[in-house]
């Protein structure tokens, strides 16, 4: 009887490794919509930053520049809050990184035993093979004695 072929158990791996691959595409998808959300926020800064200048150069009432300077905060505090959640969103990303090589060697490892495992059964069937060519030479061999 032939062992179990592993043909399973291999096409579960590659799955698993599938999906790892998926979430850690979907994982840099996002962390890179976070990083064009950060630069967009950085130059919505700078241009907060570059009006309320150009407004202080003209010269503009001081509850004007205070609601600029309110409004330079807030953006500041939003850069930050974004800076955290990229930071975030890159140790996702390593993570999966790291998932995806551990589901690939464990696939890669279970394709050598495959291998493995076919090398030994064919050398038992030769095996086998090569005693029952014996066993009818030796009958052959017996009869022909006779």
């Amino acid at each position: 009887m032939k062992p179990f072929t592993m043909q399973a158990v291999l096409d579960y791996r590659l799955r698993l490794e599938e999906i790892a691959q998926h979430r850690l595409i979907e994982a840099k998808k996002i962390q890179e919509n976070i990083k064009t959300m950060l630069a967009d926020e950085i130059t919505a800064l700078r241009q907060f930053i570059d009006e309320s200048e150009r407004l202080q150069a003209e010269g503009i009432g001081i509850t004007e520049l205070i609601r600029h300077e309110e409004r330079i905060t807030a953006q500041k505090l939003n850069i930050q809050a974004i800076k955290k959640n990229l930071a975030e969103k890159s140790s996702i990303v390593s993570k999966e990184q790291q998932h995806l090589l551990h589901r690939s060697r464990e696939r890669q490892i279970m394709e050598q035993l495959k291998e493995s495992q076919n090398k030994a059964w064919k050398a038992y069937l030769n095996k086998k093979e090569m005693a029952m060519l014996d066993e009818i030479a030796t009958t052959r061999h017996e009869s022909e004695k006779s």
